[in-house]
């Protein structure tokens, strides 16, 4: 009996450790679902999605040779701007049904939403339609149930809190009115009448490729011409999406010399941005007048084809030919100083080498006298030995009176040899202080000639430098005054508004062409003023 209430124990704690491992277990597994809907819907919100459809392959109508092309290029554009695009080409009445009901799915909790739809389109008593390309003409006749609401569209596009875009570039006509279809080259043909406007717009942009009772054209080209202009302004960066349409507008009208005017109905209660970037418009107007030559030359590489590029480049230009007037100021300024530095040096050599010339001969006319005074006969004495008591014998006499005149002879002898041996040092001392003396003039006119040279070169340099910063400064100011006023924020845009103290650069230059008179009035007030 007590072996039985063991074995009860242990079954009961067995099934109660299997019963929580399996609550814990499906703790983890709702907590994991839990997190990755939560993970899913955060990234949803942060979404822009887009439904893309191309209908032109139509079984009962002449088919329409870009709506595929269209859809392909906008769907291309809107992924690189970071569009989650449902693609559909050439759908039936289920498929586009199917599209919106996957399109609709994907938008809860999105920032914004769109639908572009190329193809044919129609209303019927006031309501409109889209076109599938399996709707038949069984001798001209067809019900609205064999289409797709433009309704239904603007339904699905509701499921978004955000913003709401809704992009036509179908015909505004009934072109299953006619299955003749007289002009194959648009978007439908026969009938007058496009489709209704939509009444339910609020909080929503909707573009049509044209205005009411009119007709949209297919293109010559690849796109449409309503597709085509969008394509493009989609691609200019920091343009508010109304801005956007209402450019396509202008380019249509322009294009298509008048006969296509795009209609647009705006009731957007934000700003929206197809492409954020940043714009050319608002990148000149950062650069300010005191640009660099690197936020120009990135300018320009970035917004190649904006009108702004033509000032940036003479903008540039100017800094250049500034930057290289400086230049050629500097390296002059080196030059003359090095030129004045050996000409100084050649002067204090010249002036070393005069002196000790002059030192040297008045030495040597000191040394000529005192040679001529010590060589001089001395006054003529009685010998001692003639007056002493103690005399000694004539021939004894002679004989010391003749080894006098030999010994005074070699001394005489030896001292003019030493007085040849120091001419001749010192004449080869002069001739080599008068040929360092020669060497220095000619070195002080060579230097002479080149500053002259220097001077020259620098003054024909600056003033072809002057002349091209003149050029450049006219070339700026006539870019800027052609920019659009939409880039005119600043009060000047030529160069940087001068500062109470000027670079030593700037300074320096002026300096350096003072010294050759090329010197202007304003230049003299810069040096008086601001460069102190």
């Amino acid at each position: 009996m007590e072996a039985l209430r063991v074995e009860t124990r242990h079954l009961f704690r067995y099934a109660a450790g299997i019963m929580f491992m399996n609550l814990s277990l499906r703790g983890l597994v709702i907590g994991f679902v839990l997190a990755v809907g939560l993970f899913a819907q955060a990234s949803a919100s942060e979404q822009r999605v887009a439904l893309v459809i191309g209908n032109g392959g139509y079984r009962s109508v002449p088919e329409l040779r870009n709506s595929r092309n269209d859809a392909d290029d906008i769907s291309e554009q809107l992924k690189r701007l970071g569009f989650a695009v449902i693609d559909g080409r050439d759908l039936d009445r289920s498929a586009m049904q199917a599209a919106l009901s996957r399109f609709a799915q994907r938008l809860r909790g999105s920032e914004a939403g769109l639908v572009y739809y190329s193809g044919h389109g129609l209303q019927i008593n006031g309501q409109n339609f889209l076109v599938p390309v399996d709707l038949k003409m069984d001798g001209g006749a067809f019900t609205p149930f064999e289409m797709v609401k433009l309704d239904d569209v603007i339904e699905a596009l509701s499921y978004t809190d955000g913003v709401r875009l809704l992009v036509l570039d179908a015909c505004r006509d009934n072109p299953f009115a006619n299955v003749l279809a007289q002009n194959k080259g648009s978007r439908g043909a026969g009938m007058t009448r496009g489709l209704a406007k939509i009444e339910r717009s609020q909080g929503m942009l909707i573009a049509y490729s044209t205005q009411p009772n009119a007709v949209a054209a297919d293109g010559n080209g690849r796109n449409s011409p309503f597709t085509g202009a969008l394509v493009r302004e989609m691609q200019v960066p920091g343009l508010e999406v109304a801005t956007v349409f209402r450019r396509v507008a202008v380019n249509v009208n322009r294009e298509t010399g008048g006969a296509q005017t795009p209609e647009l109905s705006v009731s957007l209660l934000q700003d929206f941005y197809l492409n954020p970037q940043e714009s050319d418009v608002s990148a000149w107007q950062k650069l300010g007048p005191s640009a660099s030559v690197t936020d120009l030359k990135t300018f320009i590489s970035r917004f190649p084809t904006s009108v702004m590029v033509d000032a940036a480049r003479a903008r540039l230009e100017a800094i250049e030919n500034a930057n290289e007037r400086e230049r050629l100021a500097r390296e002059y300024a080196e030059k003359e100083r090095r030129l004045r530095q050996e000409l100084e040096t050649a002067e204090a050599g010249y002036r070393k080498a005069t002196s000790e010339l002059a030192e040297r001969r008045e030495s040597e006319e000191r040394e000529r006298l005192a040679s001529a005074k010590s060589s001089g006969l001395p006054a003529a004495t009685t010998p001692p030995a003639l007056t002493s008591t103690h005399a000694g014998s004539v021939p004894e006499i002679a004989a010391s009176t003749r080894d006098d005149n030999e010994r005074e002879q070699r001394i005489n002898e030896q001292a003019a040899k030493e007085q040849a041996a120091r001419e001749q040092v010192a004449t080869a001392e002069r001739e080599r202080l008068a040929s360092q003396v020669a060497a220095f003039e000619a070195d002080k006119a060579r230097l002479a000639d080149e500053r002259r040279a220097l001077e020259r070169a620098m003054s024909e340099s600056l003033a072809k430098a002057q002349a091209e910063r003149e050029r450049a400064e006219k070339r700026v100011a006539a870019e800027t005054a052609r920019l659009p006023v939409f880039a005119l924020d600043q009060q000047r845009t030529i160069a940087p508004a001068a500062t109470p103290r000027r670079a030593a650069s700037t300074c320096q230059e002026i300096n350096a062409r003072a010294q050759i008179g090329d010197i202007s009035e304003a230049d003299r007030d810069i040096l008086k003023h601001g460069c102190r």
